[in-house]
């Protein structure tokens, strides 16, 4: 169920609307909150593919959901946007988390700096130091 479930969510595209992505969920979970095991491998699933552009889509859905948003979810998100090289929706996801008021930890930052420096970009890793 969860390898057709990320590729469900893989092959709506890089700018799948939270709608979309929620009649997914619907489908598959109904109501109930999908738990953290499944979220992380559908998380690690959607970076092994590259295709990580919906994940905050994905993420506030699943929030919206009553899945509480924590450092351990942020760290997983981040970590399948570094595996995907996509730097800027790792900041993204950062920078949501940090305006959630989760307090973040040295893995979660550790992703994030990780996730520029595959990108090339290390003044935003360095940024991330300061």
């Amino acid at each position: 169920m969860l390898d057709l479930l990320s590729r469900e969510l893989a092959n709506l595209g890089r700018d799948a609307k939270a709608g979309c992505i929620e009649t997914i969920l619907d489908r598959h979970f109904g109501s109930v909150v999908p738990d953290s095991q499944t979220v992380k491998l559908l998380f690690s699933n959607l970076g092994k593919s590259k295709r990580v552009g919906q994940l905050e889509n994905l993420l506030g859905c699943l929030r919206q959901r009553g899945l509480e948003h924590d450092v351990y979810l942020a760290c997983i998100a981040i970590t399948a946007c570094r595996n995907a090289c996509e730097w800027g929706t790792a900041l993204d996801i950062l920078k949501n988390t940090v305006a959630d008021h989760v307090e973040l930890n040295t893995i979660t930052y550790n992703a994030a700096v990780s996730a520029c420096e595959k990108g090339g970009q290390w003044a935003k890793a360095l940024g991330l130091l300061a």
